[in-house]
């Protein structure tokens, strides 16, 4: 691995006021054992889970100032990315070394939509939207289904509290860039409620390099994104909720095609306009102590409309809906007995226009159970999970179908060695199953199939949580193409490797780090998995001085293959940044932020440019 951790010289004062301050002043209250859901569905503090989760605050993301939910995440052990281009640009998550389409983003609860190839496409949802993430590593099929054989990404937007209050901020940087947004939260009475809007863009920089390719335009790409949501929840009484969440996006986002087949000239102007937009009904009810139940329903659409010089292109549009019912329960036996059941079902329709048009549906159905008992020293954990999945694809040749029922399965085993000290094992299978544009070139390909390990042992005291994991998954039925671009079942892939994170305060300072060495490969083929390196990791060490705030953070990558049709390589790098606020008041926060330092030059995916130095400031209003 090749990575490069040293600072340009005119950068050397920065660092060593940075070194000292850090020796100086008084940590701010760090959380770092807090009660997570996502492993298991239920509720659970962080040093009791057995599967392997990372927890992101609004704290951290306010602290953080992050431009994107791809940039916030990197860092976090497990999670890679890979971007075409700036902020707002087609980006793909990779969880534990698995392919893009093998994670499950759920938003509240609910899976968000992907595409005919099964791509997320809510990768770009604003920060401000959001008040904390969960990220489960790992074969989760067992509770959540279909694809969630790298993990799962939970998010969790903001829900009022406490008096009425309004909120807000305001951002300018490099590239003409610039968010804003603004929101009122609060509880009334019985009645809980977030109203909240923004608007965020910048002008970017061209997407690809044009001296790695003659048909790019060497103009700037630029991007801006529209949104609103609501979330209202009322307690209609001592043992009813009932609650609305709506959300909804507009994107415009110019990019760089660069392709030959498509006839790109350098003087091409390309527009992506998107829309994402989503409405869910729910009710909770305490049937009695002991068992909670909830029902939702949700209703999502998406689409994007592709121009080339302001003209749509021919199969350049795709519409989506999808309908999700979800009956969920949770059950406390007794003190050290969880159990959690429950229903999913949905459909999901798509259609594409143009020479090559399509329309396809997808009809869902899981039923799954889950466990936790603790005895003594020992906890346990099972889930069990069956999946019913019907696909039907239309097109010009005729209609093309597909029916998988799978069933998946975790068992976890949890000891406790000292107060502090405590090991853990799972074992999980799980599925992937073929995606539209997979089945609609093959109807014989079948759903991959996975198996899944994973040993480790974790510290929790008063001021450190750190974790030390091995993992394996091998993959049975791997779907790839043959060169009739037809999608066949190739055999297997793996990875396998080790995962360590330290989230701790230790002499007034805030740290939070990870590091991962893997082997993601494709045993088949022998060759590496694209776009994952096999070394990455990061460290983030803020603390208060003076009145302020400030941080430095890290994070290194080595290098990774850049398709499984080439041998480019795409090289190892490292990215600094730093990052400062402070109080002007009860209310008022300034925050600056200084990305790339060294104005480093990295790509994430081969002729595609990534972001240069750049400094950004925001003022920021919230309650107290």
């Amino acid at each position: 691995m090749k990575i490069s951790l040293v600072p340009a010289r005119g950068f050397a004062p920065t660092l060593s006021f940075l070194a000292l301050s850090l020796l100086v002043g008084q940590a701010h209250s760090l959380e770092l054992n807090p009660v997570v859901i996502s492993a298991t569905r239920l509720e659970q503090p962080l040093s009791e889970v057995l599967s392997s989760v990372s927890v992101i605050t609004r704290q951290d993301i306010e602290k953080s100032q992050a431009p994107s939910l791809a940039d916030l995440l990197q860092g976090e052990a497990g999670f890679e990315f890979g971007r075409n281009g700036g902020p707002g640009s087609t980006t793909s998550f990779f969880l534990r070394g698995q392919n893009s389409i093998n994670v499950v983003l759920l938003i509240d609860g609910v899976r968000s939509q992907v595409d005919g190839i099964g791509a997320l496409q809510v990768t770009d949802m604003p920060l401000a939207q959001i008040e904390r993430i969960e990220i489960l590593r790992g074969n989760a099929s067992a509770l959540y289904g279909d694809a969630a054989v790298g993990g799962v990404i939970n998010i969790w937007t903001r829900q009022g509290k406490g008096d009425p209050a309004a909120y807000g901020s305001v951002t300018l940087g490099s590239r003409n860039t610039y968010g804003t947004h603004a929101g009122v939260g609060g509880t009334v009475n019985d009645l809980s409620f977030n109203v909240q809007g923004g608007r965020k863009g910048s002008d970017s920089f061209s997407a690809m390099n044009p001296m790695m390719n003659a048909r790019v335009n060497p103009d700037n790409d630029g991007y801006s994104n529209e949104y609103i949501s609501a979330k209202l929840d009322k307690k209609v009484d001592a043992d009813l909720n009932m609650g609305l969440r709506l959300q909804s996006s507009r994107a415009k986002a110019n990019f760089d095609s660069g392709s030959a087949y498509a006839g790109d000239q350098s003087s091409d102007i390309n527009l992506l306009n998107s829309h994402n937009d989503q409405a869910t009904l729910y009710v909770r009810k305490a049937v009695t102590d002991q068992w909670l139940s909830t029902l939702d329903f949700a209703h999502a659409s998406l689409g994007y409309e592709n121009k080339r010089n302001g003209i749509v292109l021919n199969d350049g549009t795709l519409k989506g809906t999808q309908d999700a019912l979800r009956w969920f329960n949770t059950f406390q036996a007794r003190t050290q007995s969880s159990l959690s059941f429950g229903v999913d079902k949905s459909t999901d329709r798509y259609s594409a226009s143009g020479d090559y048009g399509y329309g396809m549906r997808r009809e869902g159905l899981g039923y799954y159970a889950g466990l936790t008992e603790k005895m003594d020293r020992w906890t346990f954990q099972v889930n069990a999970r069956r999946d019913q999945i019907q696909l039907n694809r239309t097109d010009d040749y005729g209609v093309v179908s597909s029916e998988q029922t799978i069933n998946s399965g975790l068992l976890g085993l949890g000891y406790t060695l000292t107060p502090a000290w405590r090991l853990t094992a799972t074992v999980s299978t799980g599925f992937r199953a073929p995606t539209a544009y997979e089945i609609s070139t093959n109807t014989q390909v079948k759903s991959e199939n996975y198996a899944s390990k994973e040993v480790g042992a974790s510290y929790a005291a008063g001021d450190a949580l750190a974790r030390l994991v091995y993992f394996q998954t091998d993959t049975r039925d791997a779907i790839d193409y043959d060169t009739n671009y037809r999608a066949v079942n190739i055999g297997q892939t793996e990875n396998k490797g080790l995962e360590a994170t330290l989230r701790s305060q230790w002499m007034g300072n805030n740290i939070k780090a990870s590091m991962v060495d893997q082997d993601p490969r494709n045993v088949t083929l022998a060759m590496p998995q694209a776009r994952r390196a096999k070394t990455y990791g990061s460290v983030d060490i803020s603390r208060p001085v003076a009145g302020y705030d400030i941080g430095a953070k890290l994070y290194a990558a080595g290098e990774r293959k850049d398709s499984p049709y080439s041998s480019t390589m795409l090289g190892g790098y490292s990215v600094w940044s730093l990052y400062a606020s402070r109080k002007i008041d009860e209310r008022w926060t300034a925050r600056v932020r200084l990305e790339n330092v060294f104005d480093k030059q990295y790509q994430l995916a081969y002729g595609y440019n990534t972001p240069g130095r750049g400094l950004f400031a925001t003022l920021q209003y919230s309650p107290q």
